[in-house]
């Protein structure tokens, strides 16, 4: 089946557009890692602290299941690569969960259960979810464009 030059040029858009939602998303992300994300009464955590450690404490619930942010991000990285409709709503998974580290003011300190108190959220959180949201909200333009363009 040829396509017109019209469908043609909107293929190649999307795949622009792709690929630029793609590296800025995973840039976004690698950049957090070296920023410190949020600070404590005890410390502050670098993001790349909060990933390694974070899913040992996923189940301890509050502040910590927004860590589940990373398997959902990771997941419509992969599905945006293969252009896969689903991209977009692991990307608003991991969106929720990411901004769900918002609602909380304190979070598990350590093996004993203690909780202290979340005192700043810093620039690598930001950037951990601009990282998200860049993934959702790309993968849905993505999504509308190629809903658009086959009608």
């Amino acid at each position: 089946m040829a396509f017109s030059d019209d469908e043609q040029i909107v293929i190649e858009e999307k795949s622009k557009l792709k690929t630029v939602v793609f590296i800025v998303s995973i840039g976004l992300f690698i950049l957090s890692l070296f920023n410190i994300c949020f600070c404590t009464d005890n410390s502050c955590k670098t993001s790349f602290e909060s990933l390694l450690v974070g899913w040992l404490v996923v189940l301890t619930g509050g502040a910590a299941i927004s860590w589940m942010a990373n398997p959902f991000l990771i997941i419509s990285w992969i599905l945006l690569t293969k252009n896969k409709k689903a991209a977009w709503v692991f990307a608003l998974t991991a969106s929720v969960f990411s901004i769900s580290f918002l609602r909380f003011s304190v979070m598990i300190a350590d093996e004993a259960g203690n909780y202290t108190a979340i005192l700043s959220i810093e620039p690598g959180y930001w950037l951990w979810l601009s990282s998200c949201l860049t993934t959702f909200i790309g993968s849905l333009i993505i999504r509308i464009v190629k809903a658009k363009t086959y009608k």
